[in-house]
């Protein structure tokens, strides 16, 4: 029986994975953590700018930036049309003679509007959704539709306020997407035919992404309107149910996991739980309003969080970049200047993206903020679009849609 879950898990793992190492095939990387761990690159910048390699236009929206096998995609909106661009990674070229387009309306809502949800490659395929809910399966190499869905049509779905935001989970042959359905919320589809393989859940959609559990691959979580909530890959048997309910159904922030917890982080007087996942019934450790994250994902480095702490309207102004002790719920230090921007990790670094385009590097330390570079990369406003990282390369994307790639690359 031992040797046979060992088999499983390597070959789950092989699935997972199927990118280059340093790939970062969808939303919050490869594991929707945020996290890089990749070395040999040049973080101690100070007055002395990077060169970006490339540069892009691509429309409104919030799509972050995706690579995997030297290609890079992201997806935006303009003249009622969202269109996914294809670019080589190292170049900035486009790499499709024609970019897939297809009608959405722009939708502005408080907001500039535009592309919401990040696409995801797993296999030469990429995977994609709208805010409107046409979902596409796409040759990653040619820009080729395969296959495609409507959420609402196929499945029933229930089109979240904001629209559909979260990106595909793709693993053992099935793209786990959540449409909100009463008739099955979270619905798994077979990945090269698109043809329903289960459907489980009632919850309407929030506006996360579905991820697996970091030490059970065998598990995915899903942060819907309701709460948290988990299942079995391989049937949808759903596993925990934890309610987290806010003002609006807002529950945005990617869940964070930690051991056989997990921790999650919303806007409007909720506030963070951590939430035990290890018994029958989903349990939270602590519970806290002192740091509320209304969009932006934590990263996590040993035992503690970094992550933005604010909501939009009146309130935005006393946003801040935060430290929380995950053992105890407890703030350990709060920085501003970054308005409702976002955080990833690279290595030991914090890489903050402001919601104006500025960009800093500053220390993932307990002690206290640490900053080792700040400098502007982009324009505008109501940048909450997550930067990523991969090969060697930073992209950071504004709302209005402007693509910028910086090496980071000690030989760049």
């Amino acid at each position: 029986m031992y040797c046979r879950l060992i088999f499983f898990a390597l070959s789950l793992a092989l699935y997972l994975f199927p990118c280059l190492a340093d790939d970062w095939p969808g939303f919050g990387g490869i594991r929707r953590d945020g996290a890089s761990t990749e070395k040999g690159l040049r973080l101690d910048w100070g007055d002395d700018e990077p060169k970006p390699l490339w540069k892009a236009k691509v429309g409104a929206g919030y799509s972050s930036v995706i690579e995997a096998v030297g290609l890079a995609y992201t997806v935006g909106n303009a003249n009622g049309k969202n269109t996914l661009f294809c670019f080589d990674a190292i170049s900035g070229e486009k790499k499709w003679p024609r970019p897939h387009t297809f009608p959405c309306e722009k939708a502005p809502k408080y907001f500039d509007g535009g592309s919401r949800a990040t696409p995801a490659v797993a296999d030469g395929v990429l995977y994609l959704a709208s805010h409107e809910g046409a979902f596409f399966a796409i040759e990653a190499k040619t820009g080729k539709v395969l296959w495609s869905k409507d959420l609402i049509e196929d499945f029933n779905g229930r089109r979240p306020t904001w629209g559909f935001s979260g990106s595909p989970l793709v693993s053992d042959g099935k793209v786990i997407v959540d449409t909100g359905s009463k008739d099955g919320a979270l619905v798994a589809m077979d990945a090269k035919t698109g043809d329903l393989v289960w459907r489980t859940g009632v919850d309407e959609a929030g506006y996360a992404s579905p991820m697996f559990r970091a030490n059970k691959p065998t598990e995915i979580l899903v942060f819907n309107r309701f709460g948290l909530c988990s299942f079995l890959l391989a049937d949808g048997k759903q596993l925990h149910r934890f309610q987290h309910k806010t003002r609006y159904g807002i529950n945005v922030a990617q869940p964070l996991g930690i051991g056989n917890s997990i921790l999650i982080s919303s806007a409007y007087g909720k506030g963070s739980a951590l939430v035990d996942l290890s018994g029958r019934t989903a349990k939270a450790t602590w519970e806290t309003e002192s740091f509320s994250s209304q969009m932006a994902s934590m990263v996590k480095k040993d035992n503690y969080a970094y992550g933005i702490h604010g909501q939009t309207g009146a309130r935005a102004k006393y946003a801040t970049l935060s430290c929380l002790d995950i053992r105890k719920g407890s703030t350990r230090w709060e920085q501003k200047g970054f308005g409702l921007g976002s955080v990833i990790l690279v290595g030991d670094t914090l890489v903050i993206l402001s919601d104006t385009g500025e960009l800093a590097l500053a220390e993932a330390n307990p002690a206290g903020y640490v900053e080792k570079a700040r400098f502007q990369v982009l324009g505008g406003k109501d940048g909450w679009t997550p930067p990523s990282f991969a090969n060697g390369k930073l992209y950071c994307r504004s709302s209005r849609g402007d693509v910028v790639c910086l090496g980071m690359a000690k030989n760049q």
